[in-house]
């Protein structure tokens, strides 16, 4: 059974991007961006650590466990990843002007976490904070 790849979504929030710079496409691309990463991360904790994240508050979760791990990976798309949120909050929620280092910054972001990840699954060593 093939299961969606949550990648995808970061191609569907360049497109987004990259048709129109009107308000909406962009913070929709934000919106895309964050929840490229969400489900990709989700799917690395859940498959490293065999723990199925409830759907309950999964986003505020997932989030801190990364925060407290001991793992400066994990802490580092731990930060990455609440950041992503809140620009995704701000888009969804905000009804001020999006500034567009917004977009920008959310695409280097998801860039940095699939790098991270990419970087722990070829070398699942890592590196435990003093």
């Amino acid at each position: 059974m093939s299961h969606f790849n949550w990648k995808e979504f970061y191609n569907v929030g360049n497109h987004l991007n990259n048709f129109s710079k009107e308000e909406s496409y962009q913070r929709s691309a934000i919106g895309r961006y964050y929840y490229s990463c969400f489900g990709t991360v989700k799917e690395y904790y859940e498959k490293s650590f065999r723990k199925t994240l409830s759907s309950t508050n999964a986003h505020k979760t997932l989030i801190k466990y990364l925060l407290n791990s001991p793992f400066i990976e994990e802490q580092e798309v731990g930060n990455i990843l609440d950041n992503l949120r809140n620009n995704r909050n701000y888009a969804d929620y905000n009804s001020k002007k999006l500034c567009n280092r917004l977009v920008s910054e959310s695409k280097k972001d998801v860039e940095k976490i699939f790098s991270i990840l990419n970087d722990l699954h070829e070398n699942p060593l890592r590196i435990i904070k003093n």
